[in-house]
């Protein structure tokens, strides 16, 4: 089984453009791992600032495996999750 490492900055900046909402959405994923057959460990780990975000020009950060999401929302980050987590 694949690993999903992500990492959702919770520096000032992301946390207020919404980085909290989207640890819960991906902490409901999780709970929902096997109805929707994801084939993947989630991994959920807040960070502190990745310094990437221009004072809020590109908050919230997250990074999946190593892929930048700028501008970050629940919905960009769980379509990407799924996508990930049903690839062979």
């Amino acid at each position: 089984m694949k690993k999903l490492k992500i990492e959702v900055c919770s520096g000032s900046e992301c946390t207020m453009m919404g980085a909290m909402d989207i640890i819960e959405s991906i902490e409901g994923l999780k709970s929902l791992k096997q109805q929707l057959r994801l084939k993947s460990q989630i991994e959920v780990i807040p960070c502190k600032c990745f310094g990437d975000c221009k004072n809020g020009q590109f908050s919230p950060i997250v990074k999946i495996n190593d892929e930048v999401i700028t501008n970050a929302t629940s919905d960009i980050v769980m379509s990407r999750i799924i996508a990930l987590s049903k690839m062979d």
